[in-house]
């Protein structure tokens, strides 16, 4: 699930825009390079975090520090960072994932500075760690954008 995010998000972050059915219409055109999966911080960081959000039930970037407090922790130490979060139930968790990408895309036309379009599409970020987890019905996902 996690690179099947990965996938969507260097879709729309190359030009692209995801369709409702997942596919990539359009690639090309943004000239900002693809992310790369950091499985570091997919492991120590996302992926627990969004199983800590999905066990809980909650949805926050502040349970228990800040998204660059868990990153330190886990031995990220550059202050380039930002965090997206999906918080979704659904009858799949490949229905959570993608709805919750077309929302942060459809963000394009009014994201104001710090949203998740923003994010996505800064070029200062060079890597990513993601995390998905299903707990009791709810579906979290957790990007970590970074730049050593």
């Amino acid at each position: 699930m996690e690179r099947y995010y990965l996938g969507l998000l260097n879709c729309t972050r190359g030009g692209g825009i995801v369709t409702s059915s997942g596919a990539c219409s359009s690639p090309g055109g943004s000239g900002l390079a693809p992310l790369v999966l950091d499985s570091g911080i997919s492991d120590k960081v996302s992926r627990p975090y969004a199983k800590l959000l999905a066990t809980t039930g909650v949805c926050s970037h502040f349970d228990g520090g800040t998204p660059g407090d868990r990153l330190r922790r886990a031995g990220y130490t550059s202050y380039r960072w930002g965090e997206n979060l999906g918080c979704r139930s659904a009858s799949s968790a490949t229905a959570s994932v993608l709805g919750t990408h077309l929302y942060f895309q459809s963000e394009r036309s009014w994201s104001p500075a710090g949203g998740h379009w923003v994010n996505m599409m800064n070029p200062t970020y060079t890597r990513v760690g993601i995390g998905v987890w299903v707990a009791s019905g709810r579906v979290r996902l957790v990007i970590d954008f970074y730049r050593p």
